[in-house]
């Protein structure tokens, strides 16, 4: 079974064995889950990157976020899947999701400063779960050039971040120009039917 549709399996299980009420906060969420992943599982590198993008992408579709691109690539931004995009025409949204940053938010970077030779607008962010290296990053912000910012995951930055989105309406982007492959792209509604999400 490959990363990706047992990380699926195991996502379904998580929220089935230890449900949490609808109105929970999406960092208390991505927290909670990710904690009980990491007791109840065998992880390894590849699975836990799943895990987490999981995490995410329902985090942000518990909270009304619609039409959420995973794992997608956009047309004339080459050699890059971007973990998670959000289209808006005047505001699209790419997110890269890494449990640990070590040399990957240098990657993320180069993906976020060709995103934008393409979507001027588009705004870039890595999402974390790694407190000591955003820190990091955050005091040494010469030595990135495309990305917006980093957002710690399992802390109220999420939350915020959220609320931020929020003032955004995301759509379908449609596969030319801007998508090149939209197979992923998840409604809320499709993401609650799938792992049986409650909604606030």
């Amino acid at each position: 079974m490959n990363p990706h549709s047992h990380g699926t399996v195991i996502t379904k299980q998580l929220l089935n064995d230890f449900p949490l009420s609808a109105d929970t906060l999406a960092s208390v969420f991505v927290d909670f889950y990710w904690e009980k992943y990491k007791q109840n599982y065998h992880s390894n590198n590849s699975l836990n990157g799943t895990i987490f993008e999981n995490l995410i992408v329902l985090a942000l579709a518990r909270e009304g976020i619609n039409n959420i691109y995973h794992q997608t690539e956009l047309t004339y931004v080459p050699s890059a899947i971007f973990d998670v995009f959000l289209y808006n025409p005047g505001r699209p949204m790419a997110l890269s999701i890494k449990t640990s940053l070590r040399e990957r938010w240098k990657q993320a970077d180069l993906e976020a400063l060709a995103i934008k030779q393409v979507h001027k607008d588009a705004s870039c962010y890595v999402l974390t779960l790694s407190d000591s290296e955003v820190a990091t990053r955050r005091n040494n912000t010469s030595n990135y050039a495309g990305l917006d910012g980093f957002v710690l995951a399992n802390t109220d930055e999420f939350d915020t971040f959220i609320e931020d989105l929020k003032n955004s309406q995301f759509s379908i982007a449609g596969h030319s120009p801007i998508i090149k492959e939209s197979r992923n792209c998840y409604t809320v509604a499709e993401l609650r039917r799938q792992f049986n999400l409650p909604m606030q």
